[in-house]
């Protein structure tokens, strides 16, 4: 599997080290944290400290965290941390803008040796491709110093697996939390609007999961009580990798499930998995049916459904989905949404209702309103690549109570599985290459990272309420033995769980442009933008989008490294692939 991107940048934004939903990958789910009996005064759970570090006198050197993040206050304690076991190396925290972060990436490879250590390999899906960050499952049986037990003891087996590729087994992000996108509202807003009580009816049935049609009608009953129904941006970002972005993959996914008989590895494939692929069976009321562990899918195929039209952007199924994202922008998105940076104060304030966001808002809800009011929020809209964000000014805010809810499921005869979500491991840490010794050096900071003493100290500074440039815990944590707080971890374990989507799917990967390719991306993004404007009719849009796939498809091969050769072939295996 390639093209690690919640972005892919996708569930939910940056990455779990940088902060907010801004970059998501394609892996799956993690293992809950439990909760523990008491909490301390403090709120945070104890964690222990090994009783032997790595040899400092061995260890020297420097790394560089060049992370997408605003929170420098946990990386230099994290930094610090680790510096006072290994004296002889210096950690610099050197923080990056999500603004330009990909091309801040590329150019550290394009200079030569790259300087940065940690990185955020997500948004740079040809170059994991083209393997040019480190194979981390090298290193899982290696022993990790600060726990004395082999690597992988630290990490969750089910988050390990869903971060190694199902063919090779290599690993190149590095996900340690655990992130859910749901959609979250205002009780207070539901009451007066007179939905409360079908909302809360609805959190008790198994999937607390609304109808479209529901949704909708829950929207226009916001309207009219004087609501924005929903705070969602409408600018570039949004749309390539945050909230319109997550939309536009995950409700893609309804309408293409069927679409995995066409583009998996057939017998013969170089990829075909004996045990594995002659025994899977569509079923599109499981929602785990085509995890990596039982599917394979064959890029080649893909590409050439793509060339031929078996996969296109203009059909039935794109006609529905986009008619229904048409009543979204203009029965529940803000006024003007299109262009908007950043509408989380309008939720904040109790001006809109409805918030699509990550389960991580259940952690920071409170302090984000608290910082609202005290004129300590940062927008996340950011600030020029070389000015800092700054805060914006305090505002009348009222605490209400929030409830959440799962993906509205769309209906009709183009439908062919329930809606899913991404409920997905995400951090996305990645190491370039450079020479052997500088790459382990690396590697033992991540080591330390998911030791219990390194991943306390992560967590014990993004859960602080006053580091405001942190996002909190997106969810919980894949390192063993570290334990989030008892009343976030109970918050936790009450969302409902309905299916991951954030992974190689069948056709998602055309959901927003072809499989990240920026020029594909950017004409996407535009022509998507005139619709919702009005400046374009449904079936004008659609057969622009598929004009832009056609005449750039040669580019979108060069993109995912394959040639015509390769599509001729598919049971060969593509030179990219060695």
């Amino acid at each position: 599997m390639t093209g690690y991107r919640i972005n892919r940048r996708r569930l939910l934004g940056t990455s779990a080290a940088a902060g907010v939903p801004a970059a998501l990958a394609h892996v799956g789910g993690g293992a809950p944290a439990a909760a523990q009996e008491s909490t301390p005064a403090d709120g945070l759970v104890p964690i222990s400290t090994p009783a032997s570090g790595n040899d400092a006198a061995a260890l020297s050197g420097t790394i560089t965290i060049a992370v997408q993040s605003t929170d420098v206050q946990t990386f230099q304690a994290l930094a610090d941390s680790y510096v006072a076991q290994n004296p002889g190396v210096e950690v610099r925290v050197e923080l990056k803008p999500s603004e330009g972060y990909q091309e801040f990436i590329r150019a550290q490879f394009a200079g030569g040796t790259p300087e940065a250590s940690i990185v955020n390999g997500n948004v740079v899906a040809d170059l994991i491709q083209d393997k040019q960050f480190v194979d981390m499952s090298a290193y899982l049986d290696r022993s990790n110093p600060y726990t004395g037990a082999p690597w992988r003891a630290s990490m969750d087996d089910v988050a390990i697996q869903n971060m190694s590729n199902p063919v090779t087994g290599e690993i190149y992000t590095l996900n340690l939390e655990t992130v859910q996108v749901l959609w979250f509202y205002n009780k207070t807003a539901f009451e007066r609007a007179g939905i409360l009580q079908e909302a809360e009816e609805l959190a008790q049935t198994e999937k607390n999961q609304p109808t479209w049609d529901q949704f909708m009608d829950w929207c226009d009953k916001l309207t009219a009580a004087g609501y924005i129904p929903v705070a969602i941006e409408g600018d570039y970002r949004s749309f390539w990798e945050l909230r319109f972005g997550w939309l536009a993959r995950m409700y893609l996914d309804q309408f293409t499930r069927d679409e995995a008989e066409l583009v998996r590895a057939q017998p013969g494939d170089w990829n075909f998995r004996e045990g594995i692929d002659d025994v899977w069976e569509y079923d599109p009321t499981d929602p785990n049916n085509d995890d990596a562990t039982r599917i394979t899918f064959n890029s080649q195929r893909k590409m050439i459904a793509l060339r031929d039209h078996q996969q296109t952007v203009n059909g039935p199924e794109f006609q529905a989905l986009y008619t229904n994202f048409k009543q979204f922008s203009d029965r529940a998105a803000p006024p003007g949404w299109l262009g908007s940076a950043d509408t989380y104060p309008l939720f904040l304030t109790s001006e809109a209702a409805i918030r699509l966001d990550v389960a991580a808002l259940l952690g920071n809800f409170e302090r984000d309103l608290r910082s609202l009011s005290e004129g300590r929020y940062i927008s996340q809209a950011g600030g020029e690549a070389d000015a800092p964000a700054t805060p914006l000014p305090s505002q009348d805010v009222q605490a209400f109570e929030i409830g959440s809810f799962n993906n509205p499921t769309m209906e009709g005869p183009e439908v062919n599985a329930p809606a899913r979500t991404i409920e997905v491991n995400i951090g996305f840490l990645s190491v370039p290459k450079k020479d052997q010794a500088q790459n382990d050096l690396e590697i033992d900071f991540l080591m330390y990272l998911t030791s219990p003493e390194g991943f306390g100290t992560y967590m014990e500074n993004r859960l602080d309420p006053d580091n405001a440039g942190s996002t909190g815990i997106v969810g919980p944590p894949i390192v063993k033995d570290a334990t989030l707080p008892a009343d976030l971890a109970d918050k936790f374990a009450q969302l409902k769980l309905i299916g991951n989507t954030e992974k190689d799917t069948a056709g998602t990967y055309r959901a927003r442009g072809i499989s990240d390719y920026q020029p594909s991306v950017r004409e996407w993004v535009d022509l998507a933008q005139q619709y919702f404007a009005g400046d374009l009719e449904l079936q004008a849009f659609l057969d622009a989008y598929q004009q832009s796939v056609d005449r750039l498809f040669p580019e979108i091969l060069e993109h995912m490294q394959l040639t015509e050769e390769d599509l001729a072939n598919p049971a060969k295996k593509p030179a990219s692939q060695v």
